[in-house]
């Protein structure tokens, strides 16, 4: 693939992510508009481009596709998990980071960054495949992703019982279990049903989930935009670890594997979307369950922020060995 043409999509998404930086540094927009604002597009906008990915689609003719995204859905979480214990060897972060970057190394923007770029490079058919990664990704989250946290919350001095209050776990089995059912997992859910049955729908449902779902990609963006806003961007410039991290997972990681599997007999667009999620930066839950647990959340953030304006350059880098 051209390296342009990804380049200057996300030239656009970067635009978009810089409003979002200028509103908020201008007072435009407070942490409490930015905190509902983010309610709307996690539990409306984005499932509703889910299920727009799925629209008009006819899902008999592409089983094998199906197949072969399922098995590559698999495969990256488990390549993602090995590759946290692999980072952790090799660049030996301290005592209270260690977890954490198995933490950050597992949960990636899968969904409120990786449907608005994959949508932005391949288009609406892609997202249904984005879909499969979404559900996967919310059932680690609530269960290894917990486990994580809490060793994390333990390795920075805290308790058992402040970390399992702190992410959410109090409610045992029950409530991850409901954390899990989201707004997010039931588009996924209803555009797999949707796709896979070949259900035609009335145009006026397809052009309210175009019209809404649309809107997920420059209100993301924008999101995005106001949380690098709100770090501070300077201190963390520093932590060289970060940016050797940000190579390994983001560059070194994603090419490896386009120059393994590429002769594999993968339809591009799947393989292309596989390729895409693996190069995401961190995801924005990870810091939020850290700073609720009482880990590390300094390491989160700095790997959130540093690794998302770093995927400007680095998702069309990886997209010219496509």
């Amino acid at each position: 693939m051209n390296f342009w043409v990804p380049f200057f999509q996300m030239i656009v998404l970067f635009g978009m992510m810089a409003t979002g930086f200028f509103c908020y540094k201008k007072d435009w927009m407070d942490d409490s508009a930015a905190s509902k604002l983010s309610k709307v597009v996690v539990n409306i906008f984005n499932p509703l481009l889910v299920i727009n990915g799925v629209l008009g689609q006819n899902g008999s003719a592409d089983g094998d596709k199906i197949r072969m995204n399922l098995i590559l859905v698999l495969a990256y979480f488990v390549i993602l998990i090995l590759f946290g214990y692999l980072v952790v060897a090799l660049l030996r972060p301290k005592r209270t980071e260690r977890t954490i970057y198995r933490l950050m190394s597992a949960f990636s923007n899968v969904g409120f960054m990786g449907i608005p770029v994959t949508k932005c490079v391949f288009g609406d058919e892609a997202v249904v495949y984005v879909a499969f990664y979404i559900l996967v990704y919310n059932l680690l989250l609530y269960t290894y992703g917990t486990v994580l946290t809490k060793k994390a919350a333990a390795e920075n001095g805290v308790t058992d019982d402040r970390a399992a209050e702190g992410n959410g776990n109090a409610g045992g089995v029950k409530k991850a279990l409901k954390q899990m059912m989201n707004p997010g997992v039931a588009a996924s859910l209803l555009a797999i049903i949707i796709f896979g049955a070949g259900i035609q729908t009335p145009d006026f449902v397809n052009n309210f989930c175009d019209y809404m779902g649309n809107a997920t990609v420059p209100l993301s963006m924008f999101l995005i935009g106001v949380t690098v806003a709100q770090a501070n961007v300077k201190s963390m410039l520093g932590d060289m670890r970060t940016y050797l991290y940000i190579v390994m997972r983001m560059l070194g990681l994603p090419i490896l594997l386009i120059l393994l599997m590429k002769r594999l007999p993968i339809d591009p667009v799947v393989f292309g979307v596989f390729i895409i999620e693996i190069g995401m930066p961190v995801g924005g839950i990870v810091t939020i369950m850290t700073k609720e647990s009482g880990a590390d959340a300094d390491c989160c953030t700095r790997g959130t922020v540093l690794s998302t304006l770093a995927s400007i350059l680095t998702i069309p880098v990886i997209c010219m060995f496509l």
